[in-house]
């Protein structure tokens, strides 16, 4: 690994980073030594499916009652819960029984409050909750750094090589039902390079199948991500023996295709980690010049695999395996080969998931999806906490080897409420309020209302975005507003310039005068998502 500059990792990091970023590398060698058998993987995870009970208590006692600042501990007592209360439910309901009498009491979290951005209202009490208050306080992160994942604001991902191992073993278990660990499959992964995306490098590493390409999609661009980043992907490239990135784009499909395609020349049958909408460019790209992605497999996160994207890349020959997690969480469900859609097994040794039903901004009701986590070294400690996805959970036998370890629970048709997640790039919408309600009509004139973003997809599944401007405003610079818009977002957050980098690059955004589109209920908001143009 070329060495960073000393200097630069003192400006740029705190002393309790550069110590995390210590023990990250004389712990790195032992975690690669020995990569998980499949054997090993499916001991493990029986394991923890036959504690699972076990495993929320120790949670709730040593993360909750156990640490004061806790919010579940502060709506637990507003629910007159100890923790003699909550071990008689889970032993009269089980874990997503007692989980389900819980929220029915009030205890659970909603995504606004998990983000900070609304007070917790329980009757009468009102907590102020901090994004930082759910951290895990037991364990001790190597490496804290953000990412463009689903994670709302302030997002921070705590990379962790204790929750990372615990992680392993299913992913094991999914290349191996696959098949993606034989010879002929080789791993490329094509994803942003800021420091979260190591995590899926050392999975694979643990998993006995490392990446033999690595793709950079987006660069960080602030200095202490970039030299964050090279840090931990140094390190993990050294422990792993694994070569170095190649910058890619989201418009390099053809380079990225013309690889692939080479691949499979050879003989070889590679799997692609990247999101629908990159799947789905590659796909064209190598169309347009003839030639079809039989014999690669894409497997599909960041953003929903819908059936519409998951037909789209099956016509340009490949198969499409999505999986489905979360930046603060890690892995959730993968989809096992009997899979159709995006429904995924749900991987139960490490959450439990049950329905909370709410309003999202148009007065919709939708089933919420409240995730518990149940592995030790989860980075956010998350009990009936809504990450703002709803979705469909079902329990069914599909005859696949995940049954055989009893993860008969699915869940599938999963979307997001109250964000945008084109592109694998999520933006909450608070920070959107502010820019179509404050920033543009102050820049270019009119009032709230005049301006609307709308979320569509074209037939293929690609998302694209309008930004709609009222004709009453007068005459605008449609390139201007638009390059005022992405900077806004970029200077939102840090992790938003990832977002506002590949909107830029994949030409996303188009502006339009034409009035902002009203719900069926007459009700204008600031941004929707439409489905098909």
């Amino acid at each position: 690994m070329r060495p960073v500059c000393v200097r630069s990792v003192i400006i740029v990091t705190s002393p309790s980073e550069i110590r995390g970023l210590i023990r990250l590398a004389r712990g790195l060698p032992d975690f690669v030594r020995e990569p998980y058998s499949v054997e090993q993987a499916k001991e493990i995870v029986q394991r923890g499916m036959q504690r699972r009970d076990q495993a929320l208590l120790d949670k709730v006692e040593h993360a909750v009652f156990g640490h004061a600042r806790s919010p579940y501990r502060a709506l637990l007592r507003h629910a007159g819960c100890e923790l003699g209360d909550v071990r008689e439910l889970v032993r009269q309901n089980g874990v997503e029984g007692a989980l389900e009498r819980l929220r029915d009491a009030g205890v659970f979290v909603t995504f606004e409050e998990f983000k900070g951005l609304a007070p917790a209202v329980r009757g009468n009490a009102s907590f102020e909750f901090r994004a930082e208050d759910f951290d895990n306080p037991l364990t001790n992160p190597h490496f804290r750094g953000s990412t463009g994942g689903s994670s709302g604001r302030a997002t921070r991902i705590q990379f962790d090589l204790d929750h990372t191992g615990q992680v392993a073993p299913q992913w094991t278990l999914w290349f191996a039902a696959h098949g993606w660990l034989a010879p002929d499959r080789p791993l490329v992964i094509w994803w942003p390079g800021h420091a979260g995306a190591a995590m899926g490098h050392l999975l694979a590493l643990k998993a006995g199948k490392p990446y033999t390409k690595n793709f950079v999609q987006v660069r960080p661009e602030a200095l202490r991500d970039r030299v964050g980043a090279a840090l931990v992907h140094g390190l993990v490239r050294r422990a792993g023996g694994l070569s170095k990135p190649e910058f890619a784009p989201t418009h390099a499909t053809d380079r990225v295709g013309a690889y692939l395609t080479g691949l499979v020349e050879q003989g070889m049958r590679p799997c692609v980690n990247c999101s629908p909408s990159q799947a789905i460019r590659v796909g064209r790209a190598v169309a347009e010049r003839g030639k079809t992605l039989d014999g690669v497999t894409f497997w599909l996160g960041a953003e929903p695999t819908t059936p519409t994207r998951r037909r789209a890349i099956e016509g340009y020959g490949a198969v499409a395996v999505p999986l489905y997690g979360f930046s603060e969480g890690g892995n959730v469900g993968n989809q096992c080969p009997n899979g159709i859609d995006d429904d995924v097994h749900i991987a139960l040794d490490a959450y439990a998931l049950i329905h909370r039903r709410r309003a999202v901004r148009d007065q919709e009701q939708v089933d919420a999806l409240l995730f518990t986590a149940l592995r030790p070294a989860c980075p956010k400690v998350l009990f009936n906490t809504e990450i703002g996805d709803y979705g469909v959970l079902e329990t069914r036998q599909c005859g696949c080897d995940f049954d055989e370890l009893g993860m008969t629970r699915h869940v599938h048709t999963v979307r997001s409420f109250d964000k945008l997640t084109g592109e694998g790039m999520t933006f909450v919408g608070a920070d959107l309020f502010d820019l179509l309600e404050g920033v543009l009509p102050q820049r270019f004139g009119g009032a709230a209302g005049d301006y609307q973003l709308i979320e569509e997809q074209d037939a293929d599944g690609l998302t694209r975005y309008r930004l709609l401007i009222s004709p009453a405003v007068g005459v605008v610079d449609e390139s201007a507003a638009a390059g005022v818009f992405l900077d806004g977002l970029a200077s939102k957050r840090k992790h938003y310039r990832y977002m506002a980098t590949a909107w830029r690059d994949a030409d996303l955004l188009r502006v339009e005068r034409a009035p902002p589109i009203a719900t069926g209920r007459g009700k204008v908001f600031p941004f929707r998502t439409l489905g098909r143009s």
